[in-house]
């Protein structure tokens, strides 16, 4: 039997979970392996990159805080609380405009009216099999909130949406008004993650 193409996985995907493509930049689910085009469609989706160097704004290191320590608490915690993880991610979001560029590693912190992600674009394996890993996560203030959470989100629900390449999404829903105590971000309403993992070009 002929493998379902990566476009009608996505469109098949879309109908079941329409939360899905209404948060993820298409860009993000790209068969793309080059960094600069990638920052170039998100940018043509409407996402604003902040060049290597320049402040990530207060609210975005809020936004991208929130986004990472809620994955984190979703997986593994490491026994650190909420907060301690909260007050971790603040300090590590605005190094992200002043790590350095590099063969196997890039970054970018890009935002949309209220909405802000990250683009890691990565070579594993110091890229001796010419592999590239591309994830994405974005703090979305579109979706619909959690309601009856402990903590004030619910699991991150990794969904495999194709395998050749691998494409994965996860979807974090948020219930702000739980979480009011950890963050000032009122915005954010999902926590979207995206990881393609793109084989070699064949010669």
């Amino acid at each position: 039997m002929k493998k379902p193409t990566l476009a009608a996985v996505l469109a098949l995907t879309s109908i079941a979970t329409p939360s899905y493509a209404q948060g993820a930049p298409d860009a993000c689910l790209a068969d793309e392996r080059d960094f600069g085009a990638l920052v170039s469609s998100l940018e043509a989706e409407g996402w604003t990159a902040i060049a290597p160097g320049e402040t990530i704004p207060a609210k975005t290191v809020e936004s991208l805080a929130l986004a990472r320590t809620v994955f984190y608490a979703t997986t593994d915690r490491g026994g650190a609380s909420l907060e301690e993880i909260m007050q971790l991610q603040r300090r590590t979001v605005p190094g992200f405009a002043r790590r350095a560029d590099t063969d196997l590693a890039k970054v970018r912190v890009l935002t949309r009216g209220d909405d802000a992600m990250t683009m890691h674009w990565m070579l594993p394996q110091a890229g001796r099999w010419g592999i590239v890993e591309v994830i994405c996560r974005i703090s979305s203030s579109e979706g619909t909130p959690a309601a009856g959470t402990e903590e004030g989100f619910t699991d991150a629900n990794m969904e495999t949406l194709a395998d050749e390449p691998l494409r994965r999404m996860g979807v974090v829903a948020l219930e702000p008004a739980l979480l009011a105590e950890l963050t000032t971000d009122a915005t954010t309403r999902e926590i979207i993650e995206t990881v393609s993992v793109l084989p070699p070009l064949e010669e």
